[in-house]
């Protein structure tokens, strides 16, 4: 649930005025489900793989040949299936559980496409709190006066906490950004109150999307807002009970969903009668009120808090790729410090926070959590069978229409919102 809960709710209000209200509630039950059903893909997954190779730790023929073992690995066929997985080598050091499950089912390429998507994915979410700062600052009736000077700031602070030996103490303004999240809608309730009463649930609103285009914005916020199939099998080694992470996942999710459901359309009744969401909600707070300037403000320290814990594993990432160790300190430093300015210039020329939201969720979010699991699940399937024979129960059917569905949706609304992109960015 905290988890979920982060910067991307801003949007929830811009994405049910997009999905109308029908859509948006019906929609967020279902996307929920689908992130239950391709987190359950990415664990079930991560139960085909035999305990030694989760852990790392068959890097030697003999430790490979012991693994085979019946008193190590139960039933005959579990000693087949492990025979299958252990043939290949395994994957490079600090590779992640994600990561790995990728590798041992579509091999080099596989991890290769997971680490491209990922990298991506970080990139993207740096520009996106790029232009989230931007967009707050924008507002403020306090500034320099010179907008790429507002810009430079913030992301000065960003790249110098990045260039910190350890950032694990921003870990802790996560909940100061939960505090702020909860100021912000707070305000953002008591506003639309003031303005509009109790009018804005009398008043006539759409109850469905008006062209696919709207309906792909729509998926793009929501499916960025939910987001744990990724993640799912860090929770599932952080818990001390992992047998528990299916209760966990139903309840974080039905919880969040409620969440979202008064976060988006609550919100977007609540101002129908006097404003229209385009951006991020923020922007429904009036520039002249001290009280909203203190939400921005806060807001804006949470987000500049928050980056680093994205820009280091990004430059860890491409340090890695590049050979850098762990003593090239001024080449680490130089790394991160071009990931910020880079993604500066770009979150200059690139459209709203919520355009860019609605992109990623669409595209590197879609294709990590919809496409990859069933895709991975129905590549260890047929790399552990025991002949050429393809068995389709129906677990199987489903990952296969897991699958086709990912792949469309990721398709179709991955080229409308970019469309609906580059029209906001020409504006």
């Amino acid at each position: 649930t905290k988890m979920c809960m982060g910067t991307g709710t801003l949007a929830l209000p811009f994405a049910a005025e997009k999905g109308g209200l029908i859509f948006n509630v019906v929609g967020l039950a279902l996307i929920a489900v689908w992130n239950y059903y391709c987190a359950n893909c990415v664990l079930r997954c991560w139960d085909c793989l035999h305990p030694r190779i989760k852990r790392g730790d068959l890097d030697t023929d003999v430790e490979r040949s012991s693994a085979r073992q019946p008193q190590d690995y139960g039933s005959v066929e579990d000693q087949e299936r492990l025979q299958q997985l252990d043939n290949r080598k395994p994957p490079p050091v600090g590779t992640t559980s994600y990561a790995s499950v990728a590798w041992y089912a579509a091999g080099p390429a596989g991890l290769l496409v997971v680490d491209l998507l990922m990298l991506l994915l970080m990139v993207m979410l740096i520009i996106a709190y790029e232009v989230a700062m931007i967009s707050f600052i924008d507002d403020m009736p306090i500034t320099t006066g010179s907008r790429k000077i507002d810009i430079i700031i913030p992301s000065v602070i960003v790249a110098l906490l990045s260039c910190s030996q350890d950032v694990s103490f921003l870990s802790k303004f996560s909940i100061i950004g939960l505090l702020a999240l909860a100021l912000s809608f707070i305000v953002i309730v008591w506003q639309g109150l003031v303005e509009n009463g109790l009018a804005g649930f009398q008043s006539t609103m759409n109850l469905w999307p008006k062209n696919l285009t709207d309906a792909s914005s729509w998926f793009g916020v929501v499916v960025f807002g939910y987001g744990i199939v990724p993640f799912i099998l860090n929770f599932h080694e952080s818990m001390k009970t992992p047998k528990h992470i299916g209760l966990a996942m139903k309840m974080g999710l039905i919880l969040v969903f409620f969440a979202y459901i008064v976060i988006s359309s609550g919100v977007r009744i609540l101002f129908s009668p006097s404003h229209s969401f385009d951006g991020d909600v923020l922007q429904a707070l009036p520039t002249n009120s001290w009280l909203a300037l203190i939400v921005r403000l806060l807001m804006t320290f949470v987000v500049a808090m928050t980056a680093p814990l994205i820009v280091v594993p990004c430059g860890e990432m491409i340090e890695g790729k590049l050979g850098i160790g762990l003593d090239d300190v001024r080449k680490r430093i130089a790394v991160r410090v071009l990931l910020c300015m880079l993604c500066m210039i770009v979150s200059e020329h690139a459209p709203g926070f919520v355009h860019v939201v609605s992109f990623i969720g669409c595209f590197c979010a879609s294709i990590i959590g919809f496409v990859l699991p069933p895709l991975f699940c129905i590549q260890l399937r047929h790399n552990t069978r025991k002949d050429n024979v393809t068995k389709m129960d129906f677990i199987s059917c489903c990952d296969v229409g897991a699958l086709v569905i990912g792949i469309i949706t990721t398709i179709l609304t991955s080229t409308m919102t970019f469309g609906e992109m580059r029209k906001s960015q020409q504006q």
